[in-house]
């Protein structure tokens, strides 16, 4: 084990029973913390704890003297401060809440606000008529509206309303209703409780601490945007810059300088490519290279001087990020050694919607290079007899909304069953090596994982992104490169070439196949193998 990574005791937190506690108990402690930072178009504003409480109970108090409570709510908007009072109110007042991507098209909206019976919704002004005409006689608000919603509610309040203020909260009842961004179609709604987040903010927080001020960056229409790097940061007494789009997304690191985000593994090859194409690009790859090393040799030793001998790196991250928690797909260890050097540890981390998400973290100071972390306490992992890896505890779903069948195939004996690969080692960290629809099994009765495969090619020169699947009886690459590369199939086939000189002959790659242009995505920014091959079938 190296010097730098070592088991010690769990952090301690205050113990939530619900997620209104969990903001109100931070108001008793100091109402002035500043819990959350963001940009009002070309301002840059800022809310204490206080605040926010004060204007959960405003929006849920006008909720219930609307008759609203108990019904299901749908939630259509970016990251922005509106969101978290409706998401927190919504709830608060014993509705469903249903947070739903912003970029579905029309039709796909129009589904899911059906599928979910929701007779309400709260949007972003630009979607709010989008979210009217998707599902004709639905109530919409829009978020410039919730001044004077909360207003009406301050009203009332003053006049001695409190029927939200002590609502009792119901922790095992239906909270929410998140539909899963399959990466082969078909979303599914995954029902949570209250108390399935709660096992996993209580838990959680008590693996890792931010240390500091963070940036969050991640959708929280997607669970873990939502109570990974929102509400265990809110809980840590975290301040939080609101991201509110990439195009703010440097400069929110140079006015936050979080020391902690979190992030999916687009985002992280991305930088790295940045960081490495700048340096080529000023003639100090070599310099930086031997920095690098330098670094990682010292830190081992126990002399960390990362953050003063690569400074220069560090300085698009607003310069004193010291961590990234990764989740959502898997990322090559390589990465992690490589953040290492400049001073920033990559957190990696394993979840799942249906698991509220968080499974396992790796910890601030222990941690395993290519494992996804240690299992959320209170939680257990078993490896089926076909590698696949079941979930059992707190953290699980209810079910499937609307969806028996599904509900059953997930849910078995209490165990839910991840669609994971993977194994446990000896000191409980937990190792992912692909998905098992994905599992590429060849004539011969090889099994292959092409996400294994697709994180090795990820790391050759001029591939941008990768997707790696069975042709026949072979195994196909295909590439997006980036814009140096673009077309330059020699180079690829050269060094795919080369890469299939480390592989056993049944996973060597047979066929390389360059795109013109990106995969498609969902909005966690996986690529949907579903939908790129069948792009791929009708080029």
């Amino acid at each position: 084990m190296s010097g730098y990574s070592r088991p010690y005791p769990l952090y301690e937190l205050p113990h939530c029973d619900d997620l209104l506690h969990m903001i109100r108990q931070q108001v008793q402690e100091d109402a002035n913390r500043v819990a959350f930072r963001f940009r009002r178009g070309k301002q840059l504003d800022q809310r204490t704890i206080g605040e926010f409480s004060s204007d959960i109970d405003a929006l849920g108090t006008w909720l219930m003297a609307r008759g609203l409570a108990g019904k299901h709510i749908a939630l259509v908007a970016p990251n922005a401060y509106p969101w978290l009072v409706a998401y927190f109110a919504v709830l608060g007042s014993g509705s469903v809440i249903v947070p739903i991507d912003k970029d579905l098209p029309a039709e796909e909206l129009g589904r899911l606000l059906s599928h979910s019976e929701s007779v309400c919704a709260f949007a972003a002004d630009k979607l709010a008529a989008t979210v009217a005409a998707a599902k004709p006689g639905i109530e919409v608000h829009s978020f410039s509206e919730l001044d004077g919603l909360m207003a009406e509610g301050r009203a009332r309040i003053a006049a001695g309303d409190r029927a939200f203020i002590d609502h009792p909260q119901d922790v095992n009842r239906l909270a929410t209703i998140v539909y899963t961004s399959g990466t082969t179609g078909g979303s599914k709604g995954v029902m949570l409780t209250q108390a399935n987040m709660l096992a996993d903010i209580n838990q959680g927080c008590r693996y890792f601490d931010p240390e500091g001020p963070s940036l969050s960056v991640l959708p929280w229409h997607h669970m873990f945007g939502l109570v990974v790097a929102l509400m265990m940061l809110v809980n840590w007494r975290s301040t939080v810059f609101i991201n509110t789009g990439l195009k703010y997304l440097l400069p929110d690191f140079q006015e936050s300088k979080p020391v902690t985000t979190m992030m999916v593994p687009l985002h992280i090859q991305t930088f790295h490519k940045m960081v490495m194409e700048t340096a080529r690009k000023e003639g100090k790859l070599k310099k930086l290279r031997f920095a690098m090393k330098l670094s990682l040799l010292l830190y081992k030793l126990g002399i960390d001087v990362r953050a003063k001998l690569l400074k220069d790196v560090r300085k698009p991250f607003g310069g004193e990020l010291k961590y990234i928690l990764v989740g959502g797909a898997a990322l090559d260890p390589f990465y992690e050694k490589e953040f290492r050097a400049w001073g920033i540890d990559l957190i990696v981390a394993y979840g799942a919607t249906e698991c509220s998400p968080g499974i396992a973290c790796n910890r601030n100071h222990y941690h395993r290079d290519g494992s996804v972390g240690l299992m959320v306490l209170d939680c257990e992992a078993r490896i089926a007899d076909d590698g696949e890896v079941l979930i059992r505890g707190p953290i699980v779903m209810q079910g499937y909304w609307h969806d028996e069948e599904a509900t059953k195939a997930a849910l078995k004996d209490g165990w839910y069953c991840s669609g994971d690969l993977g194994h446990v080692d000896a000191d409980g960290f937990v190792y992912l090596t692909g998905r098992k629809k994905n599992l590429i099994i060849l004539s011969d009765g090889e099994n292959v994982s092409p996400e294994a495969l697709e994180a090795k090619i990820g790391l050759i020169e001029g591939v941008s992104e990768v997707l790696v699947y069975q042709e026949g009886d072979e195994i196909a690459a295909e590439i997006f490169p980036d814009e140096r590369r673009m077309g330059d199939q020699a180079h690829f086939d050269a060094q795919i070439a080369k890469f299939n000189e480390s592989l056993p002959p049944a996973q060597r790659i047979r066929r390389v196949v360059l795109r013109e242009k990106e995969f498609p995505k969902n909005t966690s920014r996986k690529i949907l193998r579903h939908e790129a091959r069948k792009e791929s079938k009708n080029a």
